[in-house]
């Protein structure tokens, strides 16, 4: 028995295959073991994978590991069939090998990796053949990938399943803190350019709520992984980031008004309010809102598929959102959110939404501070959080909010409220005078 290399003067990783000699057929039997080595990394005198030191040789350790498995279980059927007498054919090998490396039949791939980011890959490739994913979904988990491409080339070694801890995790995220000044470095920022990865590099620091969102969709692949080749123990590696109430702001039942009221706005800034009212109206994602057609409609209600979560919304056709919708005949303008959101600021400014906002940032130990008008806070997904609170303030229940906004989870409803203060002073005065 031995393990050879399907491509031995190849210039990137190639297959491994056991072979051995089966006398009954007389005939080798060969399997792939679906591990990959590159040929500078494989000892062909001994046939079996370098011994070195680094990364390089981490990865070698846990390929040797793994064939020591297929040699172990190849021992092992030898011995149980000499010793009952019986048979050994290759078909035998085949089934034998087939229930212990295919867990049971499942299906084995090739591509499977110790390598994180090659894993995520497969996450994803895997997940889109199924149709249900999002091109939202799976540009997050692309971007999750490339960081960690980005954090592999300035560690100069690439991210293994047996490195993963909560000290590796506590590298990455103080990497990705320190990002925006690594790529000052002219050195560091050609290697990352020289990647061609389709992500958009940082120019200022990650607060600690992006930095946890991003952490949360690593866990997440993380037990997929888990549960279909890797065996990690997650209850050990800790998220060191935590996250923190945001200042979003939503505007007020006076400001809605006001922006109702507006008159002799030029066509473009016509079209960005009223887009921005008929989400307000009906408390969808602009990704929704902004794409609204007469085939949702079934009966008085809106039926929208959400691209995000692919959950259902039912919204309510009530007099404001129908008058906007046949105003322009259900055929909504297209509009890129990138271009959406310093109109819809133009509009709130010119409607009067000029409070001071005082917005509190935390980025890792930093705690910062910063003072805006308000409008200049104001985006698409304002209108969301402007829908819940409103709602929420009217009395409307939550059940019913989230059947509207096809929220499933409480706590993510509670995220959106914004009560204001003059709501407060409202609820006090009712109560108490």
């Amino acid at each position: 028995m031995y393990f050879y290399l399907k491509e031995p003067k190849s210039t990137k990783d190639t297959l491994i295959y056991l072979i051995f000699y089966v006398k009954a057929d007389k005939q080798n039997f060969k399997y792939s073991t679906g591990q990959k080595i590159h040929p500078e990394n494989w000892d062909f005198q001994n046939r079996f994978p370098k011994v070195k030191r680094g990364g390089i040789g981490q990865k070698n350790k846990h390929i040797s590991d793994i064939l020591g498995q297929y040699k172990k279980t190849l021992e092992n059927t030898i011995k149980d069939h000499e010793s009952t007498n019986k048979r050994l054919s290759k078909n035998k090998l085949k089934e034998v090998f087939d229930d212990y490396f295919k867990y049971n039949k499942r299906e084995f791939l090739e591509e499977e990796t110790h390598i994180v980011s090659d894993a995520i890959q497969i996450f994803i490739d895997k997940k889109t053949k199924s149709k249900g994913v999002s091109k939202e979904w799976r540009n997050k988990y692309l971007n999750l990938k490339n960081k960690i491409i980005l954090f592999d080339t300035y560690k100069r070694r690439q991210t293994l399943f047996s490195d993963l801890s909560t000290n590796w995790l506590d590298e990455y995220t103080g990497f990705l803190r320190e990002l925006p000044e690594l790529l000052k470095n002219k050195e560091y920022l050609n290697k990352a350019r020289s990647l061609n990865i389709k992500l958009k590099l940082p120019k200022s620091s990650y607060n600690d709520n992006t930095l946890n969102r991003h952490v949360i969709y690593l866990f997440t692949f993380l037990n997929w992984v888990r549960d279909t080749y890797q065996n990690l123990d997650l209850a050990k590696i800790k998220n060191p980031v935590r996250d923190f109430e945001s200042d979003d702001v939503h505007l007020t039942s006076d400001e809605i008004k006001n922006i109702e009221a507006l008159n002799s706005l030029r066509p473009s800034l016509e079209r960005v309010r009223d887009l921005f009212l008929i989400g307000v109206y009906s408390g969808q994602r602009f990704s929704d809102y902004s794409v609204f057609e007469k085939s949702d409609l079934q009966g008085d209600l809106i039926i929208k598929r959400s691209e995000k979560t692919e959950r259902d919304s039912f919204i309510p056709l009530h007099e404001k959102l129908k008058t906007l919708l046949e105003k322009y005949n259900w055929e909504l303008p297209l509009i890129s959110s990138q271009k959406f959101n310093p109109h819809i600021r133009e509009v709130c400014r010119k409607a009067g939404v000029l409070d001071e906002i005082k917005k509190i940032n935390y980025i890792g130990n930093r705690k910062e501070i910063s003072y805006y008008q308000k409008c200049d806070m104001v985006s698409s997904h304002t209108a969301r959080r402007t829908f819940i609170t409103l709602s929420s303030e009217r009395g409307i229940p939550d059940h019913i909010i989230m059947k509207i906004t096809g929220i499933r989870d409480p706590k993510t409803l509670t995220k959106y409220k914004k009560t204001n203060q003059q709501a407060v002073t409202d609820f006090m005065k009712q109560a108490w005078e």
